[in-house]
């Protein structure tokens, strides 16, 4: 049986290709400071295993994002919620601490999480993969009711 060929996304708005652009770019810098983090363990000979801990973490976490920008480009409602989570459980505490290095990398990927929630954003999700209906409103929808003239 022969497989089905994809159909064809809509044209991807301009806030959802920066947002694209922006996640990439966190990712690779992810991996640059994970990186960093690992070479500096490696020339230390106390303390290596938080530089350790640290770099293995941002280069997890930098995989992730770039499996996730996968998602975004095809239109996951849920690649982009996901992002979103990253974004702000990662992103927030850093800016707030104000990691010299790290805090510009945030500020950058927050600005990605903005582009990804714009209206031109959520239009196109919207059209991609509408959102299922709340199932107590479809509940009380299918219900009959008492005040309803029949």
């Amino acid at each position: 049986m022969a497989r089905q060929p994809r159909p064809d996304l809509p044209p991807r708005p301009l806030t959802i290709r920066a947002a694209i652009a922006v996640e990439v770019l966190v990712s690779v810098l992810f991996l640059i400071a994970a990186a960093s983090f690992l070479i500096s363990a490696a020339a230390q000979e106390i303390d290596r295993a938080g530089l350790i801990g640290l770099g293995a973490l941002l280069g997890g976490l930098a995989v992730v994002q770039l499996v996730l920008v996968l998602g975004l480009r095809r239109g996951k409602r849920g690649a982009r919620e996901l992002l979103t989570t990253i974004g702000l459980i990662v992103g927030v505490p850093i800016l707030v601490r104000r990691t010299p290095g790290l805090s510009v990398v945030c500020v950058v990927m927050l600005i990605g999480v903005v582009l990804m929630w714009l209206p031109t954003s959520t239009a196109w999700f919207q059209r991609i993969s509408p959102k299922p209906q709340n199932k107590w409103v479809r509940l009380v929808s299918r219900t009959v009711s008492p005040f309803r003239k029949r």
